[in-house]
């Protein structure tokens, strides 16, 4: 019995020494001369080996380094009580209590700078706790529905448009000249009023038109021109929103802002300054037009925003995070247009003789794209194509955006060597309406 025994103590010391040998420890890093993240593109050289706590996603290099070191981050920014964890994807996700939405905003904010938006997972109202915060998230987009008169036969279509009127936003240059400029943003604006005010075209009279381009692009300015149409259009009205710019990074429930002129472009801030989700929400369920198109030409790219510390994080190669890109996607969309049903698009009505109605919003790329443009055709491949669209289909929404989808992928693909795929939301299977005569 004694020899069975040492031989087991034996096995268990060694087994022991050989798991010690192999178990790193956890919270120790080590920081190379370079910088926190030097090493290889797979695991940063600061960054202990140990693998992914408890996901199912193999290929995250999210290990504990990276949660201790938000975990800390958040104790330095007064978040005592706020933490995180990885998701079943091996991404960050907030869990904890927060005073208010502001301080989740700042550890969402905080985790995205220090492993990229990719690997930060969108915010549950069910891992965080915010006092009220659940009763504010259910009643977000109600708040349309008090704002506006009602709306008179709500569910039946329009009588003939009556009057046509038009907000169209382009935004070239930013006050912080520390983010790239869009070279044709100003350029894709003017065309598209162009096309709307033409006698022969759009027939819009300009007086209906707003135009906002870069310097006059303000946020104060855009929200009142969206007000001002929201007063003014009735149900037989028609009225058409486009906007080209930068968008901001995925906000902590995954939507993207639209960027204006003076936003200021510092994490958080930039959230705060933008025009946000619930605006556009509100604004476009609230409008009593039963003929309304809205036309965004807007996506995020972390490297128009490199200049600006917080937005690219350091090791950001490591993380396969260099240049995130983001656009306003399919679910985003169908929020903000108050859109419940799903229609085949089997069923849309592309006929030239359609009297379209409803709710349109045409986004220029998909959830994690970007929006291009190229000095080839001096505007971005989106807009140049759509307004070839509503030239040849005599303004019907629906047959332009047929015709632009494909030549915009294809363009895209052969010059850029990149995807973009343009899509759309509606709240009405004849959305095919006309913005031309």
């Amino acid at each position: 019995m004694k020899k069975y025994s040492l031989m087991l103590l034996a096995l268990v010391i060694v087994t022991s020494s050989m798991l010690l040998q192999c178990v790193p420890l956890q919270g120790v890093a080590m920081v190379g001369e370079t910088g926190i993240f030097r090493g290889s593109s797979e695991t940063p050289a600061s960054s202990p080996t140990t693998t992914s706590p408890n996901t199912s996603n193999p290929s995250s290099p999210i290990t504990q380094f990276y949660i201790d070191k938000i975990n800390g981050l958040f104790k330095q920014n007064n978040l005592k009580d706020a933490y995180v964890e990885l998701d079943h994807l091996g991404r960050i996700k907030l869990k904890g209590s927060y005073k208010n939405e502001e301080e989740v905003d700042v550890a969402f904010s905080l985790a995205q700078q220090t492993v990229g938006v990719k690997w930060v997972s969108p915010v549950d109202p069910e891992n965080v706790t915010v006092p009220g915060w659940s009763k504010k998230l259910s009643e977000i987009f109600a708040r349309a529905a008090v704002k506006s008169p009602p709306v008179k036969n709500s569910n039946g279509p329009p009588g003939p448009i009556k009057n046509k009127y038009a907000l169209v936003v382009g935004i070239g240059e930013f006050q912080s000249s520390k983010a790239d400029p869009l070279h044709y943003a100003k350029k894709d604006a003017t065309d598209f009023y162009n096309y709307l005010t033409a006698a022969s075209k759009g027939g819009f009279s300009r007086k209906n038109v707003t135009l906002l381009l870069s310097e006059k692009a303000t946020r104060k300015n855009i929200r009142n021109a969206l007000d001002d149409l929201k007063n003014k259009a009735k149900e037989d009205d028609l009225v058409v929103l486009y906007i080209s710019t930068h968008g901001t990074q995925p906000d902590k429930s995954g939507n993207v802002f639209i960027v204006t002129h003076d936003s200021v472009l510092k994490p958080v801030e930039i959230w705060h300054t933008s025009i946000t989700h619930e605006t556009l929400g509100v604004f476009i369920q609230g409008i009593r037009a039963k003929r309304f198109v809205a036309i965004l030409d807007v996506c995020y790219s972390s490297g128009a925003f490199k200049g600006i510390k917080g937005f690219v994080p350091e090791g950001a190669k490591s993380l396969g995070v260099e240049d995130e890109t983001y656009g306003i996607g399919k679910e985003q969309a169908r929020k903000m247009i108050g859109s419940k049903d799903i229609v085949l698009e089997g069923s849309i009505n592309l006929s030239s003789n359609s009297k379209g109605w409803g709710k349109v919003l045409i986004s220029a790329s998909g959830e994690n794209e970007k929006s291009w443009e190229d000095a080839s055709i001096n505007n971005s491949y989106f807009t140049h194509y759509l307004i070839a669209g509503l030239e040849e289909n005599k303004g019907s929404v629906a047959n332009a955006f047929d015709y632009a989808k494909p030549k915009v992928t294809v363009g895209v693909l052969q010059d850029k060597n990149a995807s973009q795929n343009p899509h759309v939301e509606w709240d009405n299977k004849d959305w095919n309406i006309k913005l031309g005569k």
